[in-house]
């Protein structure tokens, strides 16, 4: 059994080569981007997302000891690739933060007028009702520094969120809300991205910063403290990949192999590198009618696109049938799937820190108008 396993191993890294070789020859990509599309297989991805999306970490709430857990996996993941500790805390973005509760008034139908009490996580500076004791939330930042003497000081940013939304009540077989795909797969797609473009014999000329977010699932918190906090220059930093739910092909919509879409795809060019990329690996790279604009603030590549980052979020399913429920197991993953769209980031996210170009804001889109004020008081041009 285990020879065979071993035999099925090699046959398909043997698969992945062949059609790297293939491509290549086609005159699509480079010998370079042929090695990434060698270094990312199913096999690994589901190593990682078994682990973060199982039992034991508790549906990785925040706070939570589950999150915390999850944390020291992403850090040990990035030490053990070679990425460089970037934090305030060697490979974290630590701070402290206490449960604040919020009160609210609301007019309801009827014109009755209620307050409405609430609890989320605060900084500790930014506490009015705190309860209990602070405890200590934290980034995972890890760091490939650029080989090009001008370029290594300007940055793309390669993210995702690790939490998700703990346990659940009501259900007496299964309590536990996993978040394989929501977003334990983003979070493994960062995790094998920063290995697989650390392997790289030349490092990219542009710095590669991996982070992953802490608190989306509670309002954005890590990314949104990021963006007040950030560990490299917001104005250095040229661009924003933001990973969520490529795990699954059983969206809503229907089958999703082989697509990926991007939130704001108009509202910069960001994504035109990834669709240039996907036609030349057979992966549709979309704009979708209505998703597109209505998600482009709903993820962590909100807080960076409102202080004028570049920045967008994909992902292959927007939504599917057990989305926020404890059904989202990892088995569910299409791994052959995600290892396609993990390999579609890499190159693009390798041609992006290679190019001389940087992705601007699209002013020809109204819906951008917002960003492109913020970018050019980033930048002073406001």
């Amino acid at each position: 059994m285990q020879m065979k396993r071993e035999l099925s191993g090699l046959a398909l890294i043997a698969v992945i080569a062949i059609q790297g070789q293939a491509i290549a020859q086609q005159g699509s990509i480079s010998i370079q981007e042929q090695r990434l599309l060698e270094s990312i297989t199913p096999a690994s991805l589901e190593g990682h997302l078994e682990f973060l999306a199982g039992d034991e970490l508790m549906g990785r709430d925040t706070p939570s000891p589950g999150l915390d857990m999850a944390a020291l996996y992403i850090a040990t993941q990035f030490k053990r690739a070679g990425l460089e500790p970037a934090g305030n805390d060697g490979y974290f973005q630590s701070a402290w933060w206490v449960i604040n509760t919020v009160e609210r008034e609301r007019t309801l139908s009827s014109g009755e007028t209620r307050v409405f009490r609430s609890q989320r996580p605060v900084p500790v500076e930014d506490a009015e009702n705190p309860e209990g004791e602070p405890f200590v939330l934290r980034n995972v930042v890890g760091l490939i520094p650029g080989s090009d003497p001008v370029l290594k000081d300007t940055y793309i940013l390669v993210t995702a969120h690790y939490d998700h939304i703990g346990v659940r009540s009501g259900s007496e077989t299964d309590s536990i809300a996993n978040g394989a795909n929501d977003n334990g797969s983003g979070t493994v797609g960062v995790i094998e991205l920063g290995a697989a473009l650390a392997r790289l014999a030349t490092a990219p000329k542009r710095s590669i910063l991996f982070i992953a977010w802490f608190g989306e699932e509670k309002g954005m918190l890590g990314s949104a403290y990021y963006a007040e906090h950030p560990v490299v220059p917001l104005e250095k930093t040229i661009g924003v990949v933001n990973l969520e739910m490529i795990g699954r092909t059983d969206g809503v919509g229907g089958d999703q192999t082989n697509r990926a879409s991007f939130t704001g795809f108009d509202f910069t060019d960001l994504p035109l590198t990834f669709v240039e990329v996907g036609d030349q690996i057979g992966i549709e790279v979309y704009r979708h009618p209505q998703n597109s604009e209505r998600y482009f603030g709903a993820s962590d590549n909100g807080p960076l696109a409102r202080k004028g980052v570049p920045a967008h979020t994909i992902c292959v399913t927007f939504s599917y049938d057990d989305y926020h429920q404890v059904g989202d197991h990892w088995e569910k993953i299409d791994f052959g799937n995600m290892a396609r769209t993990t390999r579609l980031l890499a190159i693009g996210l390798l041609r992006m820190a290679n190019s001389d170009r940087v992705p601007v804001w699209n002013e020809e889109n109204p819906g951008a108008e917002r960003y492109i004020q913020a970018w050019k008081e980033l930048h002073g041009k406001g």
